[in-house]
């Protein structure tokens, strides 16, 4: 009788370990046949402003936000630090071109546009004395609004911007102008943005157009 009790003791115990070792076994197949995860990288996309440059922003906007903008950008061959700011120093002096460009507009469509004899007339001399005067408050008003690197390139980018209203109400609050020469100015600056947007906008069209045609 014993001797069946330690055998059926026995059988038991096998079958025990038997099952324990069967279950480990499987436990670490398991675990090896995990597939590893590889880490995904994620690559940025391009910002817009980078791919547009410096400009006017186009009409789509909002008028709140009509604006201009300098794009400016510098290689990594110093610190960091020094790269930055060089790149932002880049794209206050293409917002200074872009600015000037503005500037000129103005000159050429008072000219062309205005009799001297119509109210709010104002002329060269006087205009481009406002302008001059407006210019260093109006970069003071810049302001670095974004900033991106571009790791294949090796390149920092930044943007410099200055709203429109901001450079309306700048000029049309001269003190060498009058009443209707300040309203004269509002008109003529909205109208030779809306036109540096139209430009823009022309451009951009063109060059879409072109990519379409390429690719067919």
């Amino acid at each position: 009788m014993n001797k069946i009790i330690l055998s059926v003791i026995g059988t038991a115990i096998m079958f025990g370990c038997s099952t324990t070792s069967k279950e480990i076994l499987s436990r670490s197949e398991t675990l090896e046949s995990k597939p590893v995860l590889e880490a995904k990288i994620e690559k940025k996309e391009t910002p817009s402003w980078v791919s547009t440059g410096s400009g006017v922003s186009l009409s789509e906007n909002h008028e709140s936000k009509d604006s201009f903008f300098g794009v400016g950008k510098k290689k990594y061959i110093d610190s960091p630090g020094k790269v930055q700011r060089d790149a932002n120093d880049a794209a206050r002096n293409s917002l200074i071109l872009v600015l000037g460009n503005f500037n000129s507009g103005l000159i050429r469509y008072h000219q062309a546009v205005k009799d001297p004899r119509e109210p709010g007339w104002i002329d060269k001399e006087k205009l481009q004395t406002v302008i001059n005067d407006t210019a260093a408050i109006l970069l003071l008003d810049a302001k670095i609004v974004d900033h991106w690197d571009q790791s294949d390139s090796n390149t920092s980018f930044s943007l410099a911007r200055i709203e429109f209203k901001k450079v309306q109400t700048a000029l049309a609050s001269s003190n060498h102008l009058n009443g209707d020469e300040k309203t004269s100015m509002k008109f003529i600056s909205k109208w030779v943005f809306k036109n540096m947007q139209l430009v823009r906008e022309r451009k951009f069209l063109f060059s879409k157009m072109s990519q379409a045609i390429a690719m067919e």
